[in-house]
Formats: structure tokens, C-alpha cells, sequence
């Protein structure tokens, strides 16, 4: 016998709360195929938890923070002022090609690369990877999600903070992207990626993948909303050889880059 049901306030609550189970059932299944679409082959991810674990085990491995200086002591002018962690290296991104070499004695020991947010450090992972380090491991959710969880940080500057060798080359570099800041590049774009709404790491891995698909010499066009983005393009464009022909901001809220595919 089918008991009738009186109440409709009652049904349709209840069909709300299917509706919202539905919901979430689909955000989680859309998240894990995103998740798996953007994977790096050959790069892995380490956890914030287990990284901390590491750490308070006595066994950390070599923490390279590929953010700039501000950003690592939190000085003033950076967005986010969490400092970092606790015996971490600064090896600034854009300085990455130029101190591989140095790092040789490192090659086969546990290395995590660290950036705002996991998209940058990424890149960087597999770049070392493929330079023959073994077991280069990137942060995920970057100093965003190590701050998020409260895990120790620090802006006292020590002696060995920095890893790096050779003259800091970011300002020269950032100097000579500057340029690029006002739309004068005229010819074709030949594809455009809207990474719009999308935070790190994806803008980034999403134009990786994007300029992979286009032949040497065509010029990609990224759209974001990614505050970050500012930095991880051009940084990423920097480590893996492309040309960033123009970064402009189209609103406060909105970024528009082009980039050309050299390699």
C-alpha cells in the first residue's frame, strides 16, 4: 500500500534537496574530470598536509618558492603578504633556466617547487623533470592553501634564503615585458583561449595545452580574471621559451595577453 502524502511544503523540500545532491554530485564529477584534463604526464603534486608532515619528520626536502621577492618576505607592494615557509629557497621563476646547472647536486634527492597557487610551479616541475631531476614534486593550491590551513610561515630574511647564483634578471625582464603592456602587436591571432573565471593553476596548464596546438610562429590570445594570471603567464611564457607580444588590462577584473609560440 502507497502511503499518500499530504503535506506538498514537505515534497517539495524535499525535491530541493535532491535537486541540490544532483548538483553537488555534478560540481565534484566536473571538478575531477578538470582535474584530469590538466594533469602534467610525468609531474607530480604533493599535498600541503603531507608537505607539512615532511617537514615536522625531519625530513624536508629542498622547498624551492619560485615567486619573486616581495612576495617570499612579504615586502610591501605584494598582493598577498603570507611570507613563506619556514627554510624554503627563493629561486625566483624567471630565474629557473639560468640556475638548473647549480642545482645538479639536487638531482636526485625530493625537491617541491612552490607558487601562488600550483599553476606556475607546475611548469617549473616538469622543466626540471625533463632536465633530469628524479623525484621534483609541485606544491598543490600553492602558498594560497599552505596560508589557508595555517601552517607556519615567515618573512625574517636568513643567509641562505637564496639559492639562486647569478644576477637577479627578473626587473630587467619585467622591464622589457612592460612594453608589451600597450596593444602593439597588429598581426593574427590564430586562437583564442577564455580562461576567464578559472583561478590558478588553470590559466596556466589550460595555456600550455592551448599553445600546443598551434604551429611555431601563430600567436595565442588569453583571457582572464586571475589576479595572479599577471605574473604566471608571463613567467610561464618566460620558462618554456614563448614570446609574450602583449599584456593588457582590459578592466580591473579582466586581462587580455597574446602569446607567440617560438618552440
Amino acid at each position: 500500500m502507497v502511503k499518500k502524502v499530504e503535506n506538498k511544503d514537505e515534497i517539495k523540500e524535499i525535491e530541493i534537496s535532491t535537486s541540490r545532491m544532483v548538483l553537488k554530485l555534478l560540481k565534484l564529477l566536473v571538478f575531477s574530470l578538470i582535474r584530469l584534463r590538466f594533469y602534467i604526464p610525468g609531474v607530480s603534486e604533493i599535498k600541503v598536509d603531507k608537505l607539512y608532515e615532511l617537514i615536522k619528520s625531519d625530513q624536508s626536502p629542498l622547498i624551492l618558492d619560485t615567486r619573486d621577492k616581495r612576495e617570499f618576505y612579504a615586502l610591501e607592494g605584494c598582493i598577498k603578504k603570507y611570507g613563506h615557509i619556514p627554510n624554503a629557497k627563493l629561486l625566483p621563476i624567471f630565474q629557473l633556466t639560468a640556475n638548473l646547472k647549480h642545482l645538479s647536486s639536487f638531482k636526485d634527492k625530493k625537491i617541491v617547487t612552490i607558487c601562488p597557487g600550483g599553476g606556475a610551479s607546475l611548469v617549473v616541475a616538469e622543466i626540471m623533470v625533463k632536465a633530469g631531476f628524479t623525484d621534483v614534486n609541485s606544491l598543490r593550491g600553492g602558498m594560497n592553501k599552505w596560508s589557508r590551513k595555517g601552517y607556519p610561515t615567515t618573512t625574517a630574511k636568513a643567509d641562505d634564503d637564496l639559492i639562486y647564483l647569478v644576477e637577479d634578471v627578473k626587473t630587467e625582464y619585467l622591464e622589457s615585458i612592460a612594453k608589451t603592456t600597450e596593444e602593439k602587436y597588429l598581426g593574427e591571432v590564430h586562437k583564442t583561449l577564455d580562461a576567464r573565471n578559472f583561478s590558478c593553476p588553470k590559466p596556466v596548464l589550460m595555456s600550455k595545452k592551448e599553445i600546443g596546438k598551434l604551429k611555431i610562429g601563430q600567436v595565442l590570445e588569453i583571457l582572464t580574471t586571475d589576479p595572479g594570471s599577471k605574473t604566471d603567464i608571463p613567467a610561464w611564457a618566460h620558462v618554456t621559451g614563448q614570446e609574450l607580444l602583449s599584456l593588457k588590462e582590459k578592466s580591473p577584473e579582466e586581462f587580455r595577453f597574446l602569446v607567440k609560440r617560438l618552440k
